[in-house]
């Protein structure tokens, strides 16, 4: 039994005989009546009652005929990874990432790889980005993506854009209220920081201050800083909506503040979907700076 004798079975009862199967798929209809009849012969049983220019499928037909289209699908898919294994498409690729960049870009280019890439099997998993370097090191995660200032990884961490940085509060906070704010402005109030695991202790991100919240993703730090809790350092692109909306102020400021690089850590080498998420990824922050 071959898959394209399978395949000819299918495209038969599908059209309801040989010669509209023919004209469907372009075949010659003594190919298409050669490979059932070879299918026949294999299975040891008739697949079609034939009268004339007339078919039926019999009762086994119409027994196996979903296994058949089982069958088709399983072959596909075995082609597909095997060619995808040749041009060095992962199996499998797990990712870790921030929040840093909006939802929206993340859910579509998941889908776009999805459909790019269909036999990928692809894990995210949220987390700080001062914690992605030891995933990569445990061989845990392929690639990861985030915004952050940490130093002396144990990996090579590699740039891929400065991301501009807002300092932002509610419109009704204090600090959106004054002409220009100062360090020690921002130390009366509290910052809504980033959280992250660092051995066996928990570190916070905090300027300026001791008085703050600490959260593990900046999307959180973000819906507290919206909802008056403290002030906030954020990645532009996050907060962009929000300050359109008056969701947000930015504070006004002449305080130096430490760059902010979005950047990705890479395990042993890139395969081609962890390529094409790199390629998107780079074009999204070159097209919001």
């Amino acid at each position: 039994m071959r898959a394209e004798q399978v395949e000819a079975f299918i495209e038969v009862t599908e059209h309801g005989s040989f010669a509209a199967a023919a004209r469907h798929t372009g075949m010659k209809r003594s190919t298409l009546s050669a490979a059932v009849n070879a299918l026949e012969d294999s299975l040891g049983v008739a697949l079609f009652e034939r009268s004339g220019n007339s078919l039926q499928l019999t009762a086994v037909g119409e027994s196996v005929l979903p296994d058949c289209y089982r069958l088709l699908t399983s072959a596909s898919r075995i082609k597909k990874h095997c060619q995808q294994h040749l041009q060095g498409v992962e199996s499998q690729l797990c990712i870790a990432r921030d929040d840093a960049l909006p939802e929206a870009f993340w859910r579509q280019v998941m889908h776009e790889l999805k459909q790019r890439y269909p036999l990928t099997a692809i894990s995210v998993y949220l987390l700080p980005p001062q914690e992605h370097p030891q995933f990569v090191v445990r061989q845990t995660v392929d690639i990861a993506f985030g915004l952050y200032t940490a130093e002396g990884t144990t990996v090579k961490a590699n740039h891929l854009a400065p991301v501009s940085m807002s300092l932002v509060a509610a419109p009704d906070h204090p600090l959106s209220r004054l002409p220009s704010v100062t360090r020690d402005d921002l130390a009366q109030y509290t910052q809504v920081c980033l959280t992250f695991d660092q051995g066996d202790r928990l570190v916070s991100e905090a300027l300026f201050s001791t008085n703050y919240l600490g959260l593990t993703m900046f999307e959180v730090i973000r819906d507290a800083a919206i909802n008056g809790t403290g002030w906030a350092l954020l990645p532009y692109p996050l907060v962009k909506e929000a300050l359109a909306n008056g969701q947000l102020c930015a504070l006004n400021h002449d305080l130096a503040l430490e760059s902010h690089y979005y950047r990705y850590v890479e395990g042993e080498s890139l395969g081609v979907v962890a390529t094409a998420l790199l390629t998107s990824v780079t074009r999204f922050l070159s097209a919001t700076r």
